[in-house]
């Protein structure tokens, strides 16, 4: 038990989660103390996410203890007992006020007459504490990700002044934004409030927390001081095997033009032009805003765009999704949960959906799917998937392991040229590894391959040229020895920050 007299914020000890007899979290034990920065983390299905729901109250321990100020509490409620969580999915009413929102547990006055001026009086209050300028009247769809995000922070903080935990709070976020976000986090530092970090991206992790706990298979295999760790054996602890990105061979691209863009146009992006060599990777960064996905939808035919594609020399006409497709030309989306995968098929459906005409097999006594576990259990290899059977719904598998099957969904189909829109999106750094070393394969292999990406150390690792984008123009390009994050940053954030605060 700890030491009742100089008691941490916050005590686990031995902390265990089941589920229908599987254990998912498994003797985990921390402290943290007041003013603290605490990243957790660890690869999608690591347990981080049932920890954050046990400490805040959403889950009940199987077995454990926690401890808030020294006392031992059986029942965690997390307002109640000083602990409050930003989730990953804002929890906010949209068409309702930044006021309404913030205040929505304990609205001032009656029921049937709310003290809308208090309400706004409190909400400034909060909002002020922060540093951010947000009307406390204004409705909350109105506003921008990174403000959402603060007001979801404003309303947690309304009720602790204690603890607070972040889960995947930059994700999708804008530089200024997660700027912001930064700052805020420095001052409730400051102001004595811990704060547990849940983060795929490192390089956020060893600049703004203190500490932090590895988990890995729901066990905890490591903690300790952050400026004591370097980032390859924080990794390494993660995954469990060594991780060396920079030692991703990316291969050369030839002469041979894959693909040709010229003056694309659409109501997001104006005169977008470019080419893509076979075997070359070329990356499309850009803030959130900038265009990059309507580009990518509007070379596939997804989106209505005037202009000219050239594959092979040769003009698509129409530019449309069916003759994409008819060219080797492959498509993953962003959003694997909306528009990607089927999460409650198995993995096989799943890898074979956009070539299943390749194994369907016509006798005289009908037909069938000859071959398609064979091909699909190859693709699930060399993707390497971690699933128990490739009859294994696709909802039951981690996030990184679900965009494993999307791009082997698309990979499957043996594509010439492929269009990658956020490949790494959510995963975890394992995974990122693996994707990382799948798109670099396809180079090599002289596929033409297009990404686009919110993540600019991705890019700068796997491009050989990077366009950046901005308020829907492509305002610059740079080759592989040009590549500065500094001046690519400048570049795309270029008279964007005004319009970010």
């Amino acid at each position: 038990m700890p030491n009742p007299e100089t008691p941490p914020i916050l005590s686990v000890r031995n902390l265990k989660k089941s589920f229908s007899g599987k254990t998912v979290v498994d003797d985990v034990s921390f402290d943290v103390y007041p003013g603290e920065i605490i990243a957790l983390v660890g690869e999608n299905g690591a347990g981080k996410s049932t920890t954050k729901n046990m400490l805040c109250g959403l889950l009940k321990p199987t077995s454990g203890e926690i401890y808030i100020d020294g006392v031992e509490v059986q029942n965690i409620h997390g307002h109640q007992h000083g602990i409050a969580a930003v989730h990953q999915e804002l929890s906010l009413f949209k068409s309702l006020s930044v006021a309404a929102n913030i205040c929505i547990s304990e609205l001032p006055g009656r029921v049937s007459n709310v003290n809308w001026k208090e309400a706004e009086k409190i909400s400034k209050k909060q909002l002020d504490f922060l540093g951010i300028e947000i009307d406390p009247k204004a409705i909350v769809a109105t506003l921008g990700a990174g403000k959402q995000q603060v007001v979801e922070i404003a309303k947690a903080l309304l009720y602790t002044d204690k603890m607070l935990i972040l889960d995947e709070p930059t994700t999708s976020l804008t530089a200024p934004e997660r700027e912001k976000l930064f700052a805020i986090m420095q001052k409730l530092k400051e102001n004595g409030v811990s704060i547990i970090f849940i983060s795929h991206f490192l390089d956020e992790i060893y600049r703004v927390s203190d500490k932090f706990i590895v988990l890995r298979d729901g066990k905890q295999v490591g903690h300790g001081l952050l400026k004591d760790v370097p980032r390859n054996k924080l990794e390494e602890m993660m995954v469990g095997r060594t991780i060396g990105e920079s030692t991703i061979d990316i291969g050369t691209p030839t002469d041979e033009e894959a693909i040709r863009v010229e003056n694309l146009n659409s109501y997001e992006f104006n005169n977008i032009s470019f080419s893509v060599k076979k075997g070359e990777i070329f990356g499309i960064a850009g803030l959130m805003g900038a265009g990059r996905t309507e580009v990518a939808e509007g070379i596939f035919g997804i989106r209505k765009s005037t202009g000219k594609v050239f594959i092979n020399g040769e003009q698509i006409q129409p530019l449309t999704v069916a003759n994409m497709k008819k060219n080797k030309v492959c498509y993953v989306t962003e959003d694997r949960k909306t528009n990607g995968i089927f999460a409650n098929r198995p993995v096989r459906e799943n890898i074979s959906a956009a070539g299943v005409e390749r194994f369907v097999s016509r006798k005289l006594k009908g037909f069938g799917f000859k071959g398609e576990k064979a091909s699909t259990q190859v693709v699930a290899d060399d993707m390497n998937i971690s699933i128990p059977h490739i009859e294994s719904t696709v909802s039951s598998l981690s996030g990184g392991n679900q965009q494993k099957v999307l791009l082997g969904r698309w990979l499957s189909t043996e594509p010439r040229i492929c269009i990658f829109d956020e490949p790494t999106r959510g995963v975890d750094i394992g995974a990122k590894f693996d994707i990382h070393n799948a798109i670099a394969q396809l180079a090599k292999n002289g596929v033409a391959v297009i990404i686009v990406s919110s993540d600019l150390p991705e890019l700068l690792q796997i491009s050989h040229r990077i366009m950046v984008m901005r308020t829907g123009h492509a305002v610059g390009e740079f080759k592989r020895n040009e590549f500065e994050s500094v001046k690519i940053i400048s570049l795309a954030a270029s008279s964007v920050y005004e319009n970010d605060r």
